[in-house]
């Protein structure tokens, strides 16, 4: 970086520094995680305030410093303000954004890994607030794990390296999630020891769902198990899935995430 930089990025979090600073991290294409200061911003007239909110898209003027840089000038590009009128879609887009926090490399280009971010939140937006949300949170968090490179291997068993397929005929079909191994395994050809390995258990529709994931064809493919199975199942098996998914990134980091605290209460979760 040269020393004084440009760079479009969403505010991802902001945090108080000092008395009247604040500490920002942008998510930049050009960049991935930059930590700045924005000198002043928690004072009631300053020019930075109202454009550094989590969320919002800027065109930022960086200073690069020798531990953190200071942020100089943004100018506002886009936002998502439909976000906040609704508490579901605003914990998840809170809950993907601190998930890109603790995966996403500083200093580093992730210009996929941007766009797919606020693909993610222009159609959270967009959104019915009536549907279930779910199925939309557990996509945006399989994306960010597939271009983060920590995506759980979900079609080809870990130990036989053959194609899981799911069993829908026999309803107490289940398939072990390693979260060590970083994937899925047939119980079948596990023997007992290997069996402390299994942090836990996915049926039939969550595994064809995981797939779905997968391969991009969560919407696609939802529309056809619709008419096999219930509403009630279905919905079981997306919050399964997102519970299962994020125990697995816990387990990967080391420790919880916060905002995944208030998935279950925005989301009425039983």
């Amino acid at each position: 970086m040269s020393q004084t930089y440009q760079t479009t990025g969403i505010i991802l979090k902001q945090n108080p520094f000092k008395e009247n600073d604040l500490l920002v991290t942008i998510f930049s294409p050009e960049y991935g995680l930059v930590r700045a200061i924005a000198p002043g911003a928690r004072k009631y007239k300053s020019r930075l305030r109202g454009r550094i909110q989590p969320l919002v898209i800027n065109e930022f003027l960086i200073v690069k410093g020798t531990n953190l840089d200071r942020l100089i000038q943004a100018e506002t590009k886009e936002s998502y303000p439909k976000l906040s009128h609704n508490l579901g879609k605003l914990t998840i887009s809170q809950y993907l954004a601190e998930i890109i926090l603790n995966l996403a490399p500083t200093e580093q280009p992730q210009i996929e890994l941007y766009n797919t971010f606020n693909k993610h939140l222009k159609t959270l937006e967009t959104l019915d607030n009536q549907i279930n949300f779910t199925p939309y949170l557990a996509q945006g968090v399989f994306n960010i794990l597939i271009l983060t490179g920590i995506a759980p291997e979900v079609n080809y068993c870990l130990t036989t390296e053959t194609p899981l397929i799911p069993n829908f005929a026999q309803s107490h079909w289940r398939v072990g999630f390693s979260f060590a191994n970083g994937g899925l395994i047939q119980l079948s050809s596990m023997n007992n020891s290997q069996n402390n390995y299994i942090n836990t258990k996915i049926n039939a529709l969550e595994l064809f769902f995981l797939q779905c994931l997968s391969n991009g064809k969560q919407q696609e493919m939802e529309k056809e198990i619709k008419q096999i199975h219930s509403t009630e199942t279905i919905n079981l098996a997306w919050i399964n899935i997102e519970r299962s998914l994020k125990n697995y990134i816990e387990f990967y980091l080391g420790h919880s995430l916060k905002s995944a605290a208030m998935i279950n209460f925005a989301l009425n979760y039983t």
